[in-house]
């Protein structure tokens, strides 16, 4: 798939969740605020060791939704569509932690049988009494 597909798909997808609105410039603000929290970052102390999160990203969220107050309504809804969808075209396409992982349709000829439980119980009775 290019790139160009996967805007116009993310773009499709969007307009349905977002029919008449979009977030609003304080949910941005707010989202930058919890990024900075006590909690986000002694959580990112404790997984990784360092101050792992950037909250710059939802900094430039909150510019980008400022930036248009002076649009109306369905040009604004149209820009902030457009550009969710070139940042979720940009994940979709790019590297992903799923792309180690290979999509089987069976299990591996060596994987091992299912136990069945009958007999199972037929063999260890006193286990379960």
């Amino acid at each position: 798939m290019d790139f160009k597909t996967a805007v116009k798909q993310e773009e499709a997808y969007l307009r349905r969740v977002y029919p008449t609105d979009i977030p609003s410039c304080t949910n941005h603000l707010d989202t930058y605020f919890a990024c900075n929290a006590i909690r986000n970052l002694v959580k990112s102390m404790y997984r990784y060791g360092y101050l792992r999160e950037d909250c710059s990203e939802k900094w430039a969220e909150y510019k980008f939704c400022m930036s248009l107050k002076w649009m109306g309504m369905d040009e604004r809804r149209d820009a902030w569509i457009r550009r969710k969808a070139i940042w979720w075209a940009k994940r979709r396409l790019g590297k992903s932690s799923e792309d180690v992982w290979q999509i089987r349709d069976e299990p591996l000829p060596n994987w091992p049988k299912p136990v069945d439980p009958a007999r199972y119980l037929r063999q260890r009775p006193h286990e379960f009494m």
